[in-house]
C-alpha cells in the first residue's frame, strides 16, 4: 500500500487507550518507516485543534482502522473507540478495514458484537504472535518485513502466564461436569482446612448447578490447563437465599432445583460459594485477574438487563473475612457450623475504591437503580454477598 500523497489523509488509523501508549509508539514508528501514513493523536492533532473533530476527521480519512484492545480499553471511556465503531458501521464508509488487535487477554463475550466478529490479530500468546503479527503487516501491504525487524511486544501485563477459562474451555478438554466437579471439590479440600464432605457437597450434586448455570463461576488456568483457582455463586430463591443470611444453609444441600434461571433479566440475590486460589498464584496480578474475571461475568450480565442486588458470602478463614471486608461486606450472623456471613448490596459494593475502574458495570447499576425507583428499598430488604467466601487467600 503507498502512503497517500493528499494532506489529512491516512493509511492508518490507530485507535487505542492512554495505558498503551508507549507501545503504540514504536508500532507508529516502524509503520511510518515503512512508507504508511499513520495517524497518531501525540503529533497528528495541532494545539489548540478540537480533539473530537480532529479524530472524526482522521478516522473518516483513514482507509484502515485499527483497534488496540485491552481489558482498559473495554472499561475505559474511550472517544476515540466510540468514534471508530460508529463511522465503521456507517454504512457509506463500507469500504473501510477495522482490524482489531488484542494485547491482553480478554473475555470476548464482553467486546462488541461488531468487533467480536472480525479475525483479530491476537498478541496475547508469546508462542503465535510474531506469525499473527507478520500477518498483519502483509495485510497492510508489507510482505517483506522479516522477524528480525519487528518492533518490540506490547508490555507483559504480569498474569501472561494465567488465563480465565469457561465452558466453552471445559468442553474443549472433553471433560463432562462431573470430572469438572472433582477436580474442583478436590482444590477446595486442598485450599480451605479441615473441610467436611457436609459443608463441600458431592460432584453428583454440583455439576449439574456448574452446567445448568455457566455465567456462575469461572476458571483461572494455566497455560497446560491446570487449575489453580475459581470462583462460584448461586442465585437462590428467597427461601433459602434467608437461609444463608441466617447461617443455616449448608453447601451440601444446594441442587440445581434450588437455584433460580439466571440466564434471563431481573434482579436476584446470590450466594458466594466459593472464590479459591493456590497459595503460589496469590500475588497481586494473579488475584486481580480472577477478580476482573468476577466482574467481567457481571459487566456481561447487565449488559443483558440481569442485576445482582445482595451477595451472602461464609467467610471460612480469616483471609476470607479479610477480603469480605475489603469489598465492604457487613458481618451478619455466625453460620451455625463454621464461618461467619458476610453481607451486602453490589450497588454498595461498587460506590468502593477497589470498583472505581469498571465505570461501565457502575453506570450500568445506577442508572438501573434510577430508572427502578427504589434503590433504598432494596438496600435495607434484602441480605447479601459471596457464600463461602471461600476467599483461600
Amino acid at each position: 500500500m503507498s502512503t497517500r500523497s493528499l494532506t489529512g489523509h491516512y493509511d492508518i488509523f490507530l485507535s487505542h487507550n492512554h495505558r498503551q501508549k508507549a507501545w503504540v509508539r514504536h508500532i507508529v514508528g516502524f509503520l511510518r518507516n515503512h512508507g504508511l501514513k499513520v495517524f497518531f493523536d501525540e503529533d497528528s492533532i495541532s494545539p489548540g485543534e478540537d480533539i473530537v473533530s480532529a479524530l472524526e476527521h482522521a478516522i473518516e480519512s483513514s482507509e484502515i482502522l485499527v483497534l488496540v484492545l485491552s481489558r482498559s480499553s473495554v472499561f475505559s471511556k474511550w472517544v476515540a473507540f466510540e468514534t471508530t465503531l460508529r463511522i465503521y458501521e456507517d454504512p457509506q464508509g463500507s469500504t473501510r478495514r477495522l482490524i482489531p488487535i488484542l494485547v491482553e487477554p480478554i473475555d470476548r463475550t464482553l467486546i462488541r458484537s461488531a468487533v467480536r466478529r472480525l479475525d483479530a490479530v491476537d498478541l496475547t500468546d508469546p508462542s503465535t504472535r510474531e506469525l499473527e503479527f507478520l500477518h498483519f503487516l502483509r495485510s497492510l501491504g508489507l510482505p517483506d518485513v522479516g522477524s528480525g525487524q519487528l518492533p518490540p511486544w506490547p508490555d507483559p501485563s504480569g498474569i501472561e502466564e494465567l488465563h480465565i477459562a469457561d465452558l466453552d474451555n471445559v468442553t474443549q478438554w472433553n471433560w463432562n461436569g462431573q470430572q469438572l466437579l472433582e477436580k474442583l471439590i478436590s482444590i477446595d479440600y486442598e485450599i480451605f482446612h479441615e473441610l467436611t464432605p457436609a459443608q463441600e457437597g458431592q460432584a453428583s450434586q454440583w455439576a449439574p448447578v456448574f452446567l445448568d448455570h455457566p455465567d456462575t463461576w469461572r476458571l483461572m488456568i494455566t497455560p497446560a490447563n491446570e487449575i489453580v483457582g475459581y470462583w462460584h455463586f448461586v442465585p437462590l430463591f428467597d427461601d433459602d437465599y434467608h437461609r444463608a443470611i441466617k447461617g443455616e444453609l449448608r453447601d451440601s444441600e444446594i441442587t440445581t432445583d434450588k437455584v433460580r434461571v439466571f440466564e434471563l433479566p431481573g434482579r436476584y440475590s446470590i450466594y458466594f460459594v466459593s472464590f479459591g486460589l493456590f497459595p503460589r498464584f496469590r500475588r497481586t496480578k494473579g488475584l486481580k485477574l480472577l477478580v476482573d474475571s468476577l466482574f467481567d461475568v457481571l459487566l456481561g450480565l447487565a449488559r443483558h438487563g440481569i442485576f445482582v442486588e445482595q451477595i451472602c458470602a461464609n467467610a471460612f478463614s480469616d483471609s476470607g473475612e479479610g477480603l469480605c471486608k475489603t469489598f465492604g461486606m457487613k458481618y451478619l450472623a455466625k453460620h451455625k457450623e463454621r464461618g461467619n456471613i458476610y453481607v451486602a448490596t453490589l450497588a454498595e459494593i461498587l460506590e468502593l475504591d477497589v470498583c472505581r475502574e469498571y465505570t461501565e458495570l457502575i453506570a450500568l447499576y445506577h442508572n438501573h437503580s434510577s430508572a427502578s425507583g427504589d434503590d433504598q428499598k432494596v438496600r435495607t430488604s434484602i441480605p447479601q454477598i459471596p457464600r463461602n467466601a471461600d476467599y483461600g487467600i
